[in-house]
């Protein structure tokens, strides 16, 4: 077995390698403290694999490795991959690692998550502030990995239950994104639309893809023409841009692969691929307004124009609809980073912290909510949403600022305008038990047709009655 030594500021992974005469100490050097965890948790994994080992043995990291490859590897895609594996690296196999698996309980995990909550120590990651203590967030992020690996566990019969679906997390509010108001939108707009600059023009076109087309940022990255229908105004959405880890290509066979991109650069870990997108539900044909075709159009002339001056050599063309001047394509982190530039120099008045290019998908669901007037699979299948229920959950925010429209409506038009009060007041009602000496020839009272057709409106058991006298009298 492998064990962990502190050698100055790092760490090193000692194990045994061989067998009889030729086995030898190995050492492996130069490593941090939870990459040495990680190491130690693969090393066992392996053993365990080329050993026979009781069930009482096996430690929670060589569970968690067997999980990845013989689970992971045929359920995830690329992204989601890297996200989970992070997570066990991180702050799964440092502190339950060495654990027994068949000894971690519903305690356990509520000791584990306490730890996490309060004395762990977060990653740090490149570019981002530093945090102080591990987000009740992450804790969930955490939670979904482990609660699926132990029901996993719990089918291959290494326990009898899960301890995770019991487990106390942490309380956490999922923070609603921000979006840009249709105004400030149309500000942005009016800013970006510069054809005669092909930077600022090519932004302009992908935030119209964006909010028009409810289309998500690797989506728009990875649009191409042949996929974009002039005459039905409609972009055909089938594949995303990511950048994926050359390794995981042949390992993921969920990952479906449309077209590699050659790198610039030999020797490098990744490579941008358009691939099939996260779910068969985001395959969709969206349709466009008259104006964004219009602006698409354009910029598929500058392009054209462009693809000429520079000739073959110079201009790389990959069909791209959003692209580099040079026909390069461009990654939605760069795009992300052209938006949130673009919103600093109009120096609107908004937290730049709460806005991305992701943001422009939450306006477009608000706005074709309200203008299908609440036609949520109409909005479902123009965003790629699996179930309406996403877009009622996701922009319910939305939704509130209509409802509390709709109360403000009810008290201007019923209780302070036409209502059944008002009725009340306003009309005169002859009864029956009126005076006999009333003049037959007194002026009748003047009725108000509308207050008269809210009365009718609100009150469906009157309105039945008035149509059925009315059927009696054409009898008669």
């Amino acid at each position: 077995m492998a064990s962990i030594v502190k050698r100055g500021k790092t760490y090193s992974i000692v194990y045994a390698e061989g067998d009889g005469e030729a086995r030898h100490q190995v050492w492996e050097s130069g490593l941090s403290y939870n990459s040495a965890k990680a190491r130690k948790a693969q090393l066992e994994f392996e053993f365990s694999q080329n050993t026979h080992l009781e069930r009482n043995e096996i430690t929670v990291s060589a569970f968690l490795h067997e999980f990845i490859e013989k689970y992971g590897e045929k359920k995830w895609v690329a992204s989601t991959y890297d996200s989970n594996v992070g997570l066990l690296e991180n702050y799964v196999y440092p502190y339950l690692g060495d654990t027994k698996l068949r000894s971690v309980k519903t305690k356990t995990v509520d000791d584990y998550y306490h730890m996490l909550l309060h004395r762990a120590e977060p990653v740090v990651n490149v570019g981002k502030p530093k945090r102080e203590n591990v987000s009740p967030s992450l804790i969930h992020d955490i939670h979904k990995v482990l609660r699926c690996a132990f029901n996993q566990a719990v089918k291959w019969e290494y326990i009898a239950k899960n301890p995770f679906l019991n487990a106390t997390l942490p309380e956490h509010k999922e923070r609603q994104r921000q979006a840009l108001s249709p105004e400030q939108l149309h500000k942005v707009l009016e800013f970006t639309d510069r054809p005669e600059i092909y930077d600022w023009y090519l932004i302009h076109c992908a935030i119209q893809l964006a909010f028009a087309c409810s289309m998500r940022g690797g989506e728009v990255c990875g649009s191409q023409w042949d996929r974009f229908d002039v005459e039905n105004q409609m972009l055909y959405v089938d594949r995303v841009i990511d950048r994926v880890d050359k390794k995981l290509m042949e390992k993921l066979p969920k990952m479906d692969i449309m077209f590699k991109f050659p790198n610039l650069f030999p020797g490098t870990r990744t490579v941008i691929v358009l691939k099939q997108p996260k779910t068969e539900g985001s395959i969709r044909n969206v349709y466009m307004p008259d104006t964004v075709t219009q602006k698409l159009l354009t910029l598929k002339e500058m392009q054209d124009k462009l693809k000429t001056e520079l000739g073959d050599d110079a201009y790389m063309d990959y069909s791209l609809i959003i692209c580099q001047a040079n026909g390069r394509p461009i990654m939605t982190e760069q795009l992300n980073k052209r938006f949130k530039d673009i919103l600093a120099e109009m120096e609107l008045n908004i937290d730049l912290d709460d806005i991305v290019f992701h943001s422009l998908r939450h306006t477009s669901a608000g706005v074709k909510l309200r203008l299908s007037k609440g036609d949520l699979k109409a909005v479902q299948g123009d965003g790629g949403w699996n179930t309406p229920d996403m877009v009622t959950k996701r922009y319910a925010h939305i939704l509130d600022e209509d409802r509390k429209n709709l109360a403000d409506e009810m008290e201007k038009k019923f209780y302070k305008g036409s209502g059944k009060a008002a009725v009340k007041d306003s009309v005169p009602i002859s009864h029956p038990t009126a005076s006999a000496g009333t003049p037959k020839s007194q002026t009748p009272p003047t009725l108000d047709a509308n207050l008269i057709a809210s009365l009718l409106t609100s009150n469906p058991d009157l309105l039945m009655q008035v149509f059925q006298s009315v059927q009696f009298a054409n009898r008669s």
